[in-house]
């Protein structure tokens, strides 16, 4: 198969005219960004005009995010990340970086200069989520003509559109923190494909890295993955990778500092915890990034044998350094949750179930979310073994691979290897498209160029899959989607709002009740779908239940005020299967234990309310 030449490399006879070159297609890269991008722009404002519902995403994460970002903004502080409306007394520490706080609230309050406070917040909540499409759209367009020149470029950005356009962290209201780290992610990626390996890619890798270990932990194992991949090319490639590698292991290093310095408080600089940037992160980085600079700085020109055995001896290092200060990292950071809090709340998470859960509870996802990531694999894979830029696909091969693992054991790890997928399939359709045009007029010759392209894009797959869903029958589904219809309606803002009648106070209502609460409400919540917050969890779903003259004592002793829920739930139903007897059941029989005093707002729809008594 013909392949493209890489537009990257200068040929020293024509240095003028290779400059010229990268100049033309940096503009040409530019505007297909561009293009796309308002492409994307105008989808958002057409839905938005068409099919609007709410300005925050519909996911719990954006609107507890939402929640912090005004408590910054009321004046709570750079290093204070307690949610002191969440959980039992004192509150509840979160695991969030105020990297991502920062660019949401500079936002709001820019567009409160001229806009009313809540058309601020919603014209913020729509710009940040969309405007990280930018940087997915440019790296992966610089990655893909990196690997395979401008066709490859023009056909990694329509991919990488539709891939922002699938994924709803980029929608209006998405301001979690997982479209950043995307974002970030595929900077690190158009700097592993780096055919210069350019000291300064690799610095702005390095510069990503670290705000993606600040902004999440969710990242760790693929920048661990990158980190690795560097160190090995420079140790097999030597004199040539020394800028590159010396830079990363700098720049990550103390990038890596700078950011710890920047989001954790002095009184938690010794704390280990494995759900952010803590003190064994950053041990770990530094040492690793001062090693890997010291060592290319020191031995590119020593014999590839002995740049492995140095290698081989920063990694023991590495590993030693992990199980002294950081072991209990090394499993899965939610393993030590309560088992109740893992049966009724963790197991129930859909993002958060591996591949085999995904395939029984939700068979037609499981196509979109893995099948082209397997695809990239496999191709990226063949073009090691014919020979073709073995380098930088064994690079993609190895990120692909650790990318789709990890989607195996949590489904939302997913959009990575979709994304990353887009590198080696852009090129290998782009090489398509130039055979097809060779006989316009035959179907054979375009036939791998169509099924490549089609089988290259998840959407494509999630259709499938949800066709042959129905065709086989989903009233099941159907059901539940009813379900989640009522409890939607149950927690917006027009419901949820009839609580601030109410005197404040502190409310125990399922899980995932607790943000919209916090969002809508000035009162407090005992539980939110947070692993931060087991006490508060657990409070709420031992008391579900235990018999109701005990759920008394034990809410009771945690100060709440009242019981709120929609009957509906199916957190509450599942309290109430497994203890027909308990508190949960009674409510949802509308027997109410003595205890409680039925203070439901009169302009409330399907949602109970109960004050305790005292």
């Amino acid at each position: 198969m013909a392949s493209i030449d890489n537009t990257g490399t200068l040929s020293p006879m024509k240095a003028g005219a290779g400059i010229s070159k990268t100049r033309v297609g940096g503009s040409r890269l530019g505007l297909a960004v561009l293009v796309a991008f308002i492409v994307i722009l105008l989808f958002h404002v057409t839905n938005l005009l068409s099919s609007y519902t709410d300005y925050v995403g519909p996911d719990n994460d954006d609107a507890m995010r939402l929640v912090e970002v005004r408590d910054f903004l009321a004046g709570q502080g750079w290093y204070d990340l307690m949610q002191y409306r969440l959980g039992p007394a004192p509150g509840t520490l979160m695991h969030w970086s105020r990297f991502i706080d920062l660019p949401i609230a500079a936002l709001i309050t820019f567009f409160s200069l001229f806009m009313s406070p809540r058309m601020a917040e919603a014209t913020a909540l729509f710009v940040w989520p969309v405007s990280l499409s930018l940087p997915v759209l440019y790296f992966i367009g610089l990655g893909a003509r990196r690997i395979g020149g401008e066709r490859a470029m023009w056909a990694a950005i329509p991919m990488a559109a539709l891939f922002v356009l699938q994924v709803h962290r980029f929608e209006p209201g998405g301001i979690d923190h997982h479209n950043a780290q995307m974002a970030l992610i595929a900077i690190v990626a158009a700097a592993l494909v780096d055919p210069l390996h350019r000291a300064s890619s690799y610095a702005l890798a390095a510069l990503a890295a670290a705000i993606a270990l600040a902004v999440g932990a969710e990242t760790t194992p693929l920048l661990g993955v990158a980190a690795v991949i560097v160190a090995a090319r420079w140790a097999v490639l030597g004199p040539s990778y020394r800028a590159a590698a010396c830079s990363f292991g700098l720049f990550f290093a103390l990038l890596t500092g700078a950011a710890y310095v920047a989001t954790v408080p002095k009184t938690l600089y010794s704390a280990v915890t494995c759900d952010n940037l803590s003190f064994g992160f950053l041990v770990l980085t530094v040492y690793g990034g001062f090693a890997l600079f010291c060592a290319a700085g020191l031995a590119s020109r020593a014999p590839i044998a002995l740049r492995f055995v140095i290698l081989a001896c920063i990694g023991l290092g590495a590993a030693g350094l992990t199980l002294t200060v950081m072991p209990q990292c090394l499993q899965n950071p939610l393993a030590g949750l309560d088992p109740l809090l893992k049966e009724i709340w963790l197991d129930r998470v859909a993002e958060a179930q591996p591949i085999l859960s995904q395939a029984k509870l939700h068979p037609a996802t499981v196509g979109g979310f893995y099948f082209v990531g397997f695809i990239a694999m496999v191709v990226s894979a063949w073009r090691v073994k014919m020979g073709d830029r073995v380098g930088v696909h064994l690079v993609l091969l190895v990120l692909l691979t650790a990318a789709w693992a990890i989607s195996l054991i949590q489904v939302r790890a997913a959009t990575f290897p979709q994304m990353l997928s887009i590198l080696p399939l852009s090129v290998l359709i782009a090489e398509l498209h130039t055979i097809s045009r060779r006989d316009p007029d035959s179907v054979i010759a375009g036939l791998p160029f169509a099924v490549m392209t089609l089988a290259s894009i998840p959407a494509f797959w999630f259709v499938a899959g949800f066709l042959v869903s129905e065709a086989v029958g989903n009233e099941k589904a159907t059901q539940f989607a009813a379900a989640g219809d009522k409890i939607a309606a149950c927690t917006k803002e027009a419901n949820l709002e009839q609580l601030n009648r109410l005197p404040k106070g502190m409310i125990a209502a399922p899980s995932n009740m607790g943000s919209p609460i916090l969002r809508f409400t000035g009162h407090s919540v005992l539980s939110a779908p947070y692993h931060r917050d087991p006490n508060g969890m657990l409070v709420v779903l031992q008391a579900g239940l235990a018999a109701p003259e005990k759920a008394e004592a034990i809410l009771g002793n945690v100060g709440t005020d009242y019981v709120a829920f929609c009957p509906g739930d199916g957190e509450l139903k599942e309290l109430a299967q497994r203890a027909p007897d308990g508190f949960a059941a009674a409510l949802l029989k509308d027997r109410p234990p003595a205890f409680l005093k039925d203070v439901t707002p009169s302009g409330a729809t399907n949602l109970k309310v109960y004050r305790l008594v005292r």
